[in-house]
């Protein structure tokens, strides 16, 4: 699961639909959408310029609940839904219980095992329903796997909104017990239309529906507007020039339950169970706080998985793995390897759309180059120089992703960088929520630590990709609205 490298499902999608390719008894593929209407429309003519977007406004982190009141500030996957398109009078889920006994059973199946290894994921009973999964973090971007041209111009670009979902759960007293598991929830915004691959045995590539985007971004826009001009709350709430931290609008009581809801009626807009395409999940051994395991999954259509006659989702091989394997872990302090399977990264040679995940263009171990936080997690780990060096590259959005670094690489580089370089401080983080300890892998959401309390937790990986989402959104969508209104 990835944060982090953020993923390009839809371009995987793609490609695998249309070769047939299987993967676990089923195609590692993603269905397309066929029919349903562009979420928010066209964005009408502004009448003025959208002054920037900040960090702030485009990943959202909602504060880790502690007490039994905090129940009430939760946002709950179960109360999201939209408008049934058959019957206006009912109300669809936007993580519908189907989907999700699916994502229960990927999670439960031989692909959550850990090859050559008997881990595997085992959910605990509490978090196998669905009105147990809770909203931690949300992020905005405007194009997956990346944004940087070289990026693009390989995968193509994908907006998607992703929701960070973790379980909480009563304890006796009725206070909050986070769950130390996480999902991800990615729904998609592009074209029907595509651009052929960009290299031989790659998938085509997806176009951004800009217009679906940028109504996203001009809602986003208005949120922010109502924050500091002091509509939501008793308070003016600024999101600019601050770090990434739980959002302002909801650690402050004065604003917390009306930017809830602003959220919930975003989201609700904009995001519906037809756009959600992928899923994943960090998650851990039945009883045991060890290994972490991580997982992802794709959507497949109708008739590429037997086993999925009506489409569905199956487990998505690891792209920087062997073509075979699908899950990934990170073992505790003191096992050798910390890191099984072995990644093969490809972040230092020249980005290409070749990987592993797609056997067609499968780029073989041998020409593969590239840093992974497996060559850190060793009893005598490089050079300080080299190090430094290897994190700073699995950090940059605009050299590894999601098909070419390895989820533990990703979901560990700024711990890593804590505790072999003794870094405290990182730009653009408030230092309340770096990681509180070595097994602290969230990227953006809640950490429970060894000592019982809750953090909310911002890596460097996901302050670097959010600064480039901010970046391309005001510089690329905003400068040219303001462009083409006057």
């Amino acid at each position: 699961m990835d944060s982090s490298g953020i993923f390009s499902f839809r371009y995987l999608r793609l490609g695998l639909m249309g070769m047939g390719i299987l993967v676990a008894g089923g195609a590692c593929a993603c269905s397309l959408r066929h029919g349903h209407a562009v979420a928010g429309g066209v964005v009408p003519a502004q009448t003025q310029a959208i002054p920037p977007l900040s960090a702030e406004d485009v990943s959202w982190l909602f504060p880790a609940p502690t007490r039994a009141e905090d129940f009430a500030k939760l946002l709950a996957v179960h109360d999201l839904t939209t408008q049934n398109a058959q019957d206006p009078t009912k109300r669809d889920l936007v993580w519908p219980s189907a989907v999700f006994q699916r994502f229960l059973a990927i999670a439960a199946s031989p692909a959550a095992q850990v090859a050559n290894t008997q881990n595997h994921i085992v959910l605990p009973a509490e978090a196998q329903s669905l009105d147990a999964w809770f909203i931690a973090g949300i992020r905005i971007d405007a194009g997956a796997p990346g944004l940087s041209n070289d990026i693009r111009a390989q995968f193509g670009q994908l907006p998607e909104i992703r929701l960070i979902v973790q379980p909480v759960t009563r304890n006796s007293d009725g206070t909050p017990k986070v769950h130390d598991i996480a999902g991800h929830l990615i729904f998609d915004f592009a074209l029907e239309k595509l651009n052929g691959p960009a290299q031989a045995g790659c998938s085509p590539r997806p176009l951004p529906d800009l217009d679906a985007f940028n109504a996203i971004v001009a809602d986003l826009a208005a949120l922010r507007t109502k924050l500091s001009d002091g509509q939501l709350g008793a308070h003016k709430i600024t999101t600019s020039g601050i770090p990434l931290s739980v959002h302002p609008g909801l650690a402050d009581a004065t604003t917390e339950s009306n930017v809830r809801q602003e959220i919930k009626s975003f989201l609700e807009k904009h995001i519906s169970r037809q756009r959600l395409d992928a899923m994943a999940i960090a998650g851990l051994p039945s009883g045991a706080p060890a290994p972490w395991i991580f997982l992802a999954m794709v959507k497949v259509p109708p008739g590429v998985d037997p086993a999925l006659p009506n489409g569905g989702f199956d487990p998505v091989r690891g792209p920087t793995l062997d073509g075979q394997q699908f899950a990934q872990m990170l073992e505790p302090v003191g096992t050798v390897p910390r890191v099984v399977p072995e990644p093969h990264t490809n972040n230092l040679n020249p980005i290409t759309c070749k990987n592993a995940a797609v056997p067609t263009a499968n780029l073989p171990i041998a020409e593969r180059n590239g840093f992974s936080t497996a060559d850190l997690f060793v009893i005598s780990p490089p050079t300080a120089d080299k190090t430094k060096e290897a994190l700073d590259v699995i950090a940059d959005p605009a050299k590894s992703h999601f098909f070419n670094t390895d989820c533990v690489s990703c979901h560990t580089e700024t711990r890593r960088s804590m505790e072999l370089m003794n870094i405290k401080d990182i730009s653009g983080i408030d230092s309340a929520v770096l990681p509180n300890g070595a097994w602290d892998v969230r990227n953006f959401g809640w950490s429970p630590s060894a000592k019982g309390s809750v953090q909310a937790t911002v890596t460097r990986r996901t302050a670097a990709e959010t600064a480039t989402v901010v970046t391309f959104i005001n510089s690329e969508l905003l400068s040219k609205q303001a462009v083409s209104n006057h």
